[in-house]
């Protein structure tokens, strides 16, 4: 059986899509003190942590946590991130989160991990932050892959579009296998793509997959690199920009990451 942790949990939207799939939630980390109360009504079973910047690896895994069939989720907050706000980016104090997030996954080595946000962090400094994300996660050992989706297409009436980056440590199977099929989804999209917008409208630089996978049209390709720190700030190349020159060398690729947002 897959166990699951929702991190930045909220009042419960990744458990409940888990559980809903059979997944078993084992943990959950969540700072504010009323969601918790809606958190443990209905996963009661689940490990409740308050803190993400306390929580260790080893916290999750003595929760119940299984990394070689778990899966990690988190939306981390989009303040910074946001078109609305300030933009300070992943330098950000609560976009900043994000690294506790890619600290949990080094740590437990789960499987796979699912990261959401508002499309703002395809823009966030110019397309810098995603490369950031990106290419993070790919120097952990992932091949990823990414979307944005809209909620209007999966039976919510509200235009809700938010990027969502799957990454799995096995290397043989896609990850575009989880991001593109249709078997899984709940209800019939045919109504919905005819009154609201073509699911797939979004132009070819709004979603794709990391270098694991060969390049196909449509599909944008990145070549991991070797940083770990915010301030780093590397630009991740796109198709094949290889001659990275090393951390701290404020490196911008050939061809720039180049991303949609509308």
């Amino acid at each position: 059986m897959l166990t699951g942790v929702s991190l930045f949990a909220g009042v419960g939207g990744f458990d409940l899509a888990m559980q809903r799939q059979g997944v078993k939630v084992v943990a959950s980390v969540e700072i504010d003190k009323n969601c918790n109360q809606v958190l443990a009504q209905h996963f009661p079973d689940a490990t409740q942590f308050t803190d993400v910047t306390t929580v260790k690896g080893e916290d999750l895994i003595n929760a119940g946590f299984t990394p070689s069939t778990g899966i990690i989720t988190g939306g981390f907050p989009c303040q910074d991130l946001s078109v609305a706000g300030k933009r300070a980016g992943l330098a950000g104090e609560r976009s900043g989160l994000f690294w506790e997030i890619a600290r949990l996954v080094e740590e437990t080595q789960t499987e796979y991990f699912i990261i959401e946000n508002v499309p703002g962090l395809l823009s966030s400094n110019n397309g810098a932050d995603f490369g950031v994300v990106i290419g993070t996660m790919a120097d952990l050992g992932y091949s990823l892959g990414w979307r944005v989706l809209d909620a209007q297409h999966f039976g919510v009436p509200q235009r809700r579009r938010r990027v969502f980056v799957v990454g799995r440590r096995t290397p043989e199977s896609s990850v575009a296998e989880i991001l593109f099929k249709s078997e899984g989804l709940r209800r019939d999209l045919t109504q919905s793509k005819q009154e609201g917008q073509d699911l797939t409208r979004e132009t070819p630089s709004s979603f794709g997959q990391t270098g694991f996978a060969k390049y196909t049209p449509g599909v944008t390709t990145l070549t991991a690199t070797g940083y770990k720190r915010p301030e780093d700030n590397v630009v991740v190349g796109t198709l094949q920009a290889r001659d990275y020159k090393g951390v701290g060398n404020q490196y911008v690729a050939e061809n720039k990451l180049v991303v949609h947002e509308e």
